[in-house]
Protein backbone atom coordinates (compact mmCIF):
# COMPACT_ATOMS: atom_id res chain seq x y z
CA UNK A 1 0.00 0.00 0.00
CA UNK A 2 1.59 3.61 -0.62
CA UNK A 3 3.60 4.86 2.08
CA UNK A 4 1.32 8.52 2.02
CA UNK A 5 -1.99 7.11 3.08
CA UNK A 6 -0.53 3.78 4.95
CA UNK A 7 1.02 6.23 7.47
CA UNK A 8 -2.39 8.05 7.70
CA UNK A 9 -4.02 4.78 8.88
CA UNK A 10 -2.50 2.38 11.50
CA UNK A 11 -5.66 -0.30 10.23
CA UNK A 12 -8.28 -1.17 7.84
CA UNK A 13 -11.26 -2.78 9.98
CA UNK A 14 -12.92 -4.02 6.72
CA UNK A 15 -10.09 -5.34 5.00
CA UNK A 16 -11.24 -8.96 4.90
CA UNK A 17 -15.02 -8.36 4.61
CA UNK A 18 -15.34 -7.38 0.47
CA UNK A 19 -13.01 -5.69 -2.17
CA UNK A 20 -10.58 -7.02 -3.58
CA UNK A 21 -6.78 -5.15 -2.18
CA UNK A 22 -4.56 -6.93 -5.34
CA UNK A 23 -6.58 -4.58 -7.64
CA UNK A 24 -4.75 -1.13 -7.78
CA UNK A 25 -5.63 1.89 -9.47
CA UNK A 26 -2.71 4.83 -9.48
CA UNK A 27 -1.25 2.32 -6.91
CA UNK A 28 -4.58 2.38 -4.50
CA UNK A 29 -6.09 -0.62 -3.10
CA UNK A 30 -9.76 -1.34 -4.19
CA UNK A 31 -10.04 -3.19 -1.18
CA UNK A 32 -12.94 -2.66 1.44
CA UNK A 33 -11.56 0.74 3.11
CA UNK A 34 -11.53 2.01 -0.72
CA UNK A 35 -15.39 0.90 -1.22
CA UNK A 36 -16.66 1.95 2.00
CA UNK A 37 -15.23 5.89 1.27
CA UNK A 38 -16.55 5.77 -1.90
CA UNK A 39 -20.16 4.15 -0.57
CA UNK A 40 -20.11 7.79 2.05
CA UNK A 41 -19.20 10.20 -0.62
CA UNK A 42 -21.86 9.26 -2.66
CA UNK A 43 -24.25 9.38 -0.08
CA UNK A 44 -22.54 12.49 0.82
CA UNK A 45 -22.99 14.30 -2.87
CA UNK A 46 -26.50 13.15 -2.40
CA UNK A 47 -27.13 14.81 1.02
CA UNK A 48 -25.41 17.64 -0.23
CA UNK A 49 -27.00 18.13 -2.87
CA UNK A 50 -30.34 18.05 -2.04
CA UNK A 51 -29.84 19.86 1.39
CA UNK A 52 -26.93 22.31 0.61
CA UNK A 53 -24.71 20.87 3.44
CA UNK A 54 -23.48 17.86 5.22
CA UNK A 55 -20.53 16.11 3.23
CA UNK A 56 -18.25 17.05 5.60
CA UNK A 57 -20.16 15.67 8.99
CA UNK A 58 -20.41 11.98 6.62
CA UNK A 59 -17.09 11.70 4.86
CA UNK A 60 -15.01 13.40 7.78
CA UNK A 61 -15.62 10.14 9.87
CA UNK A 62 -15.98 7.58 7.57
CA UNK A 63 -12.46 8.78 6.08
CA UNK A 64 -11.18 9.25 9.79
CA UNK A 65 -12.32 5.35 9.93
CA UNK A 66 -11.33 3.75 6.90
CA UNK A 67 -8.23 5.27 5.45
CA UNK A 68 -7.18 7.98 9.09
CA UNK A 69 -8.30 11.76 9.59
CA UNK A 70 -4.84 13.45 8.18
CA UNK A 71 -6.15 11.40 4.52
CA UNK A 72 -10.24 12.10 4.79
CA UNK A 73 -9.52 16.30 5.03
CA UNK A 74 -7.20 15.88 1.90
CA UNK A 75 -9.98 14.10 0.60
CA UNK A 76 -12.88 16.71 1.70
CA UNK A 77 -10.84 18.99 0.41
CA UNK A 78 -10.33 17.33 -2.87
CA UNK A 79 -13.59 16.17 -3.81
CA UNK A 80 -15.31 19.47 -2.86
CA UNK A 81 -13.23 21.98 -5.42
CA UNK A 82 -14.47 21.06 -8.28
CA UNK A 83 -18.13 21.42 -7.79
CA UNK A 84 -17.78 24.92 -6.32
CA UNK A 85 -16.35 26.59 -8.81
CA UNK A 86 -19.34 27.95 -10.50
CA UNK A 87 -21.51 28.46 -7.49
CA UNK A 88 -18.56 30.47 -6.62
CA UNK A 89 -18.82 32.37 -9.95
CA UNK A 90 -22.66 33.21 -9.47
CA UNK A 91 -22.39 34.29 -5.71
CA UNK A 92 -19.53 36.13 -5.32
CA UNK A 93 -21.36 39.50 -6.46
CA UNK A 94 -23.61 38.80 -3.84
CA UNK A 95 -21.28 38.42 -0.76
CA UNK A 96 -21.23 40.83 2.27
CA UNK A 97 -17.63 41.63 2.34
CA UNK A 98 -18.10 43.21 5.72
CA UNK A 99 -19.60 39.45 7.33
CA UNK A 100 -16.99 37.69 5.52
CA UNK A 101 -13.70 39.31 6.08
CA UNK A 102 -13.32 39.19 9.69
CA UNK A 103 -14.31 35.38 9.66
CA UNK A 104 -11.94 34.42 7.36
CA UNK A 105 -9.57 36.30 9.20
CA UNK A 106 -10.54 34.10 12.22
CA UNK A 107 -10.07 30.94 10.32
CA UNK A 108 -6.36 32.09 9.06
CA UNK A 109 -5.37 32.43 12.52
CA UNK A 110 -6.53 29.40 14.13
CA UNK A 111 -6.42 26.79 11.28
CA UNK A 112 -2.64 25.93 11.64
CA UNK A 113 -3.18 24.91 15.53
CA UNK A 114 -6.18 22.69 14.19
CA UNK A 115 -3.72 21.35 11.81
CA UNK A 116 -0.99 20.94 13.71
CA UNK A 117 -3.02 18.89 16.40
CA UNK A 118 -4.20 16.91 12.90
CA UNK A 119 -0.58 16.19 12.50
CA UNK A 120 0.55 15.24 16.11
CA UNK A 121 -2.56 14.23 18.04
CA UNK A 122 -3.76 10.64 18.43
CA UNK A 123 -5.80 8.37 15.42
CA UNK A 124 -8.25 7.37 17.85
CA UNK A 125 -9.07 10.60 19.86
CA UNK A 126 -9.10 12.62 16.84
CA UNK A 127 -11.57 10.09 15.80
CA UNK A 128 -13.76 10.44 19.41
CA UNK A 129 -13.28 14.17 18.88
CA UNK A 130 -14.55 14.68 15.12
CA UNK A 131 -17.73 12.09 16.03
CA UNK A 132 -18.60 14.40 19.02
CA UNK A 133 -18.08 17.36 17.40
CA UNK A 134 -20.09 16.05 14.25
CA UNK A 135 -23.10 14.69 17.14
CA UNK A 136 -23.52 18.38 19.03
CA UNK A 137 -23.80 20.05 15.49
CA UNK A 138 -26.45 18.12 14.09
CA UNK A 139 -28.26 18.25 17.22
CA UNK A 140 -28.21 22.27 17.32
CA UNK A 141 -28.92 22.29 13.36
CA UNK A 142 -32.05 19.69 14.35
CA UNK A 143 -33.27 22.09 16.70
CA UNK A 144 -32.92 24.88 15.08
CA UNK A 145 -30.78 26.84 17.35
CA UNK A 146 -28.59 30.15 15.32
CA UNK A 147 -26.53 32.43 17.34
CA UNK A 148 -28.78 35.63 18.65
CA UNK A 149 -26.00 37.30 20.69
CA UNK A 150 -23.68 40.67 19.54
CA UNK A 151 -22.86 41.09 15.92
CA UNK A 152 -18.93 42.39 15.82
CA UNK A 153 -15.90 41.87 14.56
CA UNK A 154 -14.72 40.65 17.58
CA UNK A 155 -17.85 37.52 17.81
CA UNK A 156 -17.12 36.93 14.05
CA UNK A 157 -13.61 36.48 14.34
CA UNK A 158 -14.37 34.13 16.79
CA UNK A 159 -16.62 32.56 14.90
CA UNK A 160 -13.99 32.05 12.19
CA UNK A 161 -11.46 30.97 15.20
CA UNK A 162 -13.65 28.05 16.05
CA UNK A 163 -14.20 27.25 12.26
CA UNK A 164 -10.56 27.35 11.50
CA UNK A 165 -9.71 25.29 14.52
CA UNK A 166 -12.48 22.78 13.86
CA UNK A 167 -11.77 22.53 10.17
CA UNK A 168 -7.79 21.61 10.45
CA UNK A 169 -8.57 19.29 13.72
CA UNK A 170 -11.82 17.44 12.76
CA UNK A 171 -13.01 18.51 9.02
CA UNK A 172 -15.70 20.28 10.76
CA UNK A 173 -15.50 23.81 9.74
CA UNK A 174 -19.27 24.54 8.71
CA UNK A 175 -21.34 24.68 11.72
CA UNK A 176 -20.11 27.87 13.44
CA UNK A 177 -20.46 29.70 10.62
CA UNK A 178 -23.25 28.09 9.54
CA UNK A 179 -25.07 28.79 13.17
CA UNK A 180 -23.82 32.24 13.31
CA UNK A 181 -25.20 33.30 9.87
CA UNK A 182 -28.38 31.48 10.04
CA UNK A 183 -29.84 34.28 12.16
CA UNK A 184 -28.86 37.59 9.69
CA UNK A 185 -31.89 39.00 8.36
CA UNK A 186 -30.11 39.80 5.27
CA UNK A 187 -32.35 36.56 3.17
CA UNK A 188 -30.93 33.53 2.22
CA UNK A 189 -29.01 34.66 -0.52
CA UNK A 190 -26.86 36.80 1.09
CA UNK A 191 -26.21 33.69 3.57
CA UNK A 192 -25.63 31.13 0.55
CA UNK A 193 -23.39 33.36 -1.29
CA UNK A 194 -21.14 33.90 2.23
CA UNK A 195 -20.65 30.54 2.76
CA UNK A 196 -19.93 29.31 -1.04
CA UNK A 197 -16.96 32.13 -0.73
CA UNK A 198 -16.16 31.32 2.89
CA UNK A 199 -15.76 27.71 2.12
CA UNK A 200 -13.40 28.68 -1.05
CA UNK A 201 -11.31 31.10 0.72
CA UNK A 202 -10.97 28.78 3.55
CA UNK A 203 -10.24 25.52 1.12
CA UNK A 204 -7.26 27.65 -0.31
CA UNK A 205 -5.79 27.94 3.67
CA UNK A 206 -6.48 24.88 4.61
CA UNK A 207 -4.82 23.28 1.12
CA UNK A 208 -1.89 25.79 2.15
CA UNK A 209 -1.19 24.45 5.60
CA UNK A 210 -2.09 20.94 5.20
CA UNK A 211 0.44 21.42 2.44
CA UNK A 212 3.41 22.90 4.91
CA UNK A 213 2.46 20.35 7.52
CA UNK A 214 2.95 17.38 4.92
CA UNK A 215 -0.28 16.07 4.98
CA UNK A 216 -1.13 16.58 1.17
CA UNK A 217 0.27 14.19 -0.45
CA UNK A 218 0.23 12.80 -3.72
CA UNK A 219 -1.75 9.49 -2.73
CA UNK A 220 -4.10 11.72 -0.64
CA UNK A 221 -4.98 13.50 -3.67
CA UNK A 222 -4.83 10.86 -5.92
CA UNK A 223 -7.76 8.95 -3.79
CA UNK A 224 -9.70 12.26 -3.48
CA UNK A 225 -9.44 12.52 -7.99
CA UNK A 226 -10.97 8.94 -7.70
CA UNK A 227 -13.41 9.25 -5.60
CA UNK A 228 -14.61 12.72 -7.01
CA UNK A 229 -16.90 11.14 -9.69
CA UNK A 230 -18.92 9.32 -7.39
CA UNK A 231 -19.60 12.82 -5.67
CA UNK A 232 -20.42 14.64 -8.59
CA UNK A 233 -23.15 11.83 -9.48
CA UNK A 234 -24.42 12.24 -5.84
CA UNK A 235 -24.47 15.86 -6.31
CA UNK A 236 -26.68 15.46 -9.52
CA UNK A 237 -29.21 12.99 -8.06
CA UNK A 238 -29.41 15.09 -4.91
CA UNK A 239 -30.13 18.12 -6.74
CA UNK A 240 -33.12 15.89 -8.72
CA UNK A 241 -33.86 15.20 -5.84
CA UNK A 242 -34.84 18.88 -4.29
CA UNK A 243 -37.84 20.27 -4.49
CA UNK A 244 -40.01 17.12 -3.76
CA UNK A 245 -40.07 18.03 -0.16
CA UNK A 246 -40.24 20.79 2.46
CA UNK A 247 -36.72 22.11 3.37
CA UNK A 248 -37.48 21.04 6.95
CA UNK A 249 -38.20 17.53 5.58
CA UNK A 250 -34.68 17.80 3.50
CA UNK A 251 -32.94 19.02 6.73
CA UNK A 252 -34.11 15.98 8.97
CA UNK A 253 -33.11 13.18 6.21
CA UNK A 254 -29.49 14.72 5.96
CA UNK A 255 -29.00 15.44 9.63
CA UNK A 256 -30.26 11.86 10.51
CA UNK A 257 -27.66 10.34 7.93
CA UNK A 258 -25.12 12.88 9.24
CA UNK A 259 -25.96 11.12 13.08
CA UNK A 260 -26.12 7.86 11.81
CA UNK A 261 -22.52 8.31 10.17
CA UNK A 262 -20.99 9.59 13.58
CA UNK A 263 -22.52 7.34 15.45
CA UNK A 264 -21.47 3.84 13.25
CA UNK A 265 -17.74 5.05 13.35
CA UNK A 266 -17.17 5.66 16.49
CA UNK A 267 -14.10 3.71 17.61
CA UNK A 268 -15.86 2.29 19.95
CA UNK A 269 -17.33 0.17 17.38
CA UNK A 270 -14.20 -1.06 16.40
CA UNK A 271 -13.80 -4.60 17.49
CA UNK A 272 -17.85 -4.94 16.55
CA UNK A 273 -16.45 -4.25 12.42
CA UNK A 274 -13.94 -7.22 13.08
Amino acid sequence: MPSGIRHAMPRRPFSCAFGNPSVTVFGIPLDAAFITLLAAIAVAGVVRGFSGFGSGMIVGPVGAMTFGPQVAIVVLLVIDTLPMVPLIVSSARKVSMRELLPVVAGYGLLVPIGIWILKTGDTTMLRWSMSTVILIAAVLLWSGWCYRGPRNVAVRLGVGGMSGFLGGACAVAGPPVILYWMALSTGAGLVRANLLIYFAITQLLSGTGLLVAGILTKQSILLGALCTPAYLAGLLVGARLFGFASDKAYRRVALTIVIAAAILTLPALDALRG
